[in-house]
């Protein structure tokens, strides 16, 4: 159903649970939820990410809120990758639960959304330079 002109717009997020915490992303960014199977952890890597899983054959860097955030130690049993694209990059953000959308007004002020390009410029993995 098409909005009149004048008429309010309306947001969809992503809503998905880590730990006790709901966080939001913009449902445009969201390019698909997918099953997991299995991680492969990244010796080094930084604390919140949580290993690497393999999508459609990229390899997509899985993190982990709760190591970012104040909240309580998440049970990943049957969790979920939400992934995300950003600057023609693949990240995922492991959920608890199966993540649902949600529309709100845009006029409405909506809390815990992760602005996705702040997120991947503060903890994006940045290769060292290589000398020439």
């Amino acid at each position: 159903m098409e909005k009149e002109a004048g008429e309010e717009r309306e947001i969809t997020y992503c809503v998905f649970r880590v730990g006790e915490k709901d966080f939001l992303l913009p449902a445009s960014v969201v390019r698909e939820v997918v099953d997991i199977a299995k991680i492969f952890s990244i010796p080094g890597a930084p604390e919140y990410v949580y290993g690497v899983i393999p999508v459609r054959g990229k390899i997509v860097p899985a993190i982990d809120l709760s190591k970012i955030y104040p909240i309580d130690k998440p049970f990943y049993n049957d969790s979920k990758l939400i992934i995300v694209d950003v600057e023609n990059e693949n990240i995922g953000f492991l959920s608890e639960s199966a993540p649902f959308f949600l529309s709100f007004d845009a006029d409405i002020i909506v809390e815990d959304v992760i602005d996705i390009r702040t997120f991947f410029e503060t903890y994006r993995i940045k290769q060292p330079k290589q000398e020439s």
